[in-house]
Order: C-alpha cells, then sequence, then structure tokens
C-alpha cells in the first residue's frame, strides 16, 4: 500500500474503465475495470515512476564547485 498521498479514482467514459492518478507523481497513472484494480495498478506505476527517476537523475556524493571565477 502506498504511504499517504492523495491519490484521486475516477471514471473514464470515454475510454470505460476506472483512472488513478496523483499530483505527488506528475506523468504516472493506471486504469481498471474496477476502481480497486486502477488503485493496485497505480501502485505498480509509482514503483516503476520512483525506479526510472532514481535512475534518471543519480544523486552525487560531490559538492560542484564551479571553475570560472567569481
Amino acid at each position: 500500500m502506498l504511504k499517504p498521498y492523495h491519490i484521486q479514482i475516477f471514471f473514464d467514459a470515454r475510454d470505460n474503465l476506472w483512472v488513478a492518478i496523483s499530483d505527488d507523481f506528475p506523468g504516472c497513472s493506471a486504469g481498471g475495470s474496477i476502481p480497486q484494480e486502477a488503485l493496485a495498478e497505480f501502485e505498480l506505476a509509482v514503483e516503476a515512476w520512483l525506479e526510472a527517476r532514481a535512475a534518471a537523475a543519480p544523486k552525487s556524493d560531490y559538492l560542484f564547485e564551479s571553475q570560472f571565477p567569481s
């Protein structure tokens, strides 16, 4: 189960499925035929979202210092 993030679950009539989204995870969404399925799929999507962000922006152990005079 996700930590206490605000997750919105709504029915999308155009696609005929339930959708889960959260402002805390921009661009991350999931769908399902019932709300519980959308939430379960969203939890998996968040795990992948977090892994992708960690891979895309590794933390550095050093502080960047400018080579240019101030």
